[in-house]
């Protein structure tokens, strides 16, 4: 690995989250040198939709082969790839300014109870295919030591975002919160969030329910609101995390009669009560809400009308990218040899230093 300093590190940070609503890149710097703080500048952001071939199948991968997801491996890390030659190219970024890429790469299986998790997009396809060093799989090593691999989010709020607010939503395929409480850090997924209300709207040819228009049609159903609330992920502690088997097995069963625009209205009663009672048990007073969910009006406006602290909406950059910012800081703090989990988040032994390195820059012919 080569790099001028590592107080002074530039990264290419990759997130694909489970709402698949495409490969968001943040080109973050970092500067170290203070013991006090951590300045980061955000340079240049993009957002690329997947291909639709590639949303198909990561739509459907419970029913794929194991030679298919393999297959789908490579396919990722081509299309992350392209898109990364892209945004140096539109952006005018010399290659040699970037010390590495950190990819989250897509999660398409997570069973930490069972000691998995599983995050394809090939890191090194991608190392070879654009000559910069890549470090990838940043969950299972935690996972390894008895923890949930997630959320790795929370290291980045309380080291970068702290002066902003004492709690941190991020409304992405799931929503999960994260704070400091004396000195230490406390997160964990809520409750799906985008996920179940993206799959209704494909049903209706539309992506997502933009600014919640349609849910703000529909009726509370109160039986499956009881029934939703009854579910036994929302009566446990944390650390706990969700994945994509537990939306689909125990979740979305829930709502399988009435109206989409009832199923959604529903769904955002069931996520603002589980938010409320996440910032009322961790008490938390101002809370910095990212992730896509924080456009979606009509739920901001449920959120405020009972949330009797603050919310603070950043502007869309942060919003959009923030995950992305993240974890490019995460694959700073490896390269730097420092940790990039917090135990008491993830409930693993010990925090660890996470990450594997693919450093293949040029021919050794």
């Amino acid at each position: 690995m080569k790099a001028k300093s590592y107080n002074n590190l530039q990264l290419l940070g990759l997130m694909s989250g489970t709402s698949l609503d495409g490969l968001d890149i943040a080109q973050v710097s970092f500067d170290f040198s203070s013991n006090h703080n951590i300045d980061f500048q955000l340079i240049n952001c993009k957002t690329y939709a997947l291909p639709e071939p590639i949303f198909e199948k990561l739509s459907n991968v419970f029913s794929m082969s194991a030679m298919a997801i393999f297959e789908l491996d490579q396919e990722l890390a081509h299309f992350y790839a392209a898109c990364i030659a892209q945004f140096i190219a539109e952006n005018n970024i010399k290659q040699t300014e970037i010390t590495a890429i950190a990819s989250h790469g897509q999660t398409i299986f997570h069973q930490p109870n069972k000691g998995y998790t599983t995050q394809i997009g090939c890191g090194s396809t991608l190392n070879y295919l654009t000559k910069i060093p890549v470090v990838n799989q940043f969950r299972q090593l935690d996972v390894s030591a008895g923890g949930q691999g997630a959320p790795l989010v929370p290291l980045g709020d309380a080291l970068l975002f702290a002066p902003f607010a004492d709690g941190f939503l991020n409304l992405g395929g799931f929503a999960n919160i994260s704070t400091q409480q004396n000195s230490s850090s406390i997160a964990y997924d809520i409750a799906p969030a985008n996920l179940p209300m993206n799959q209704w709207m494909q049903q209706l040819g539309r992506a997502f329910d933009a600014n919640g228009e349609l849910a703000r049609e529909g009726k509370i159903n109160e039986e499956i609101l009881s029934k939703v609330l009854a579910l036994d992920f929302f009566r446990h502690e944390g650390p706990k995390s969700l994945g994509t088997e537990w939306l689909e097995s125990a979740y979305m069963p829930c709502f399988e009669n009435g109206s989409i625009p009832d199923k959604l209205r529903t769904h955002l009663e069931v996520l603002k009560t589980l938010c409320i009672r996440a910032f009322q048990d961790l008490g938390i007073t101002s809370v910095y809400v990212t992730g896509g969910g924080a456009f979606n009006d009509y739920f901001i406006e449920l959120l405020a009308a009972e949330f009797k602290g603050k919310l603070i909406i950043p502007d869309a950059d942060i919003i959009n990218y923030k995950e992305a910012i993240i974890f490019a800081f995460l694959g700073a703090r490896f390269l730097r040899n420092e940790t990039t989990t917090l135990s008491a988040v993830t409930g693993a032994t010990e925090a660890l230093r996470t990450g594997v390195l693919h450093d293949f820059q040029a021919s050794l012919g």
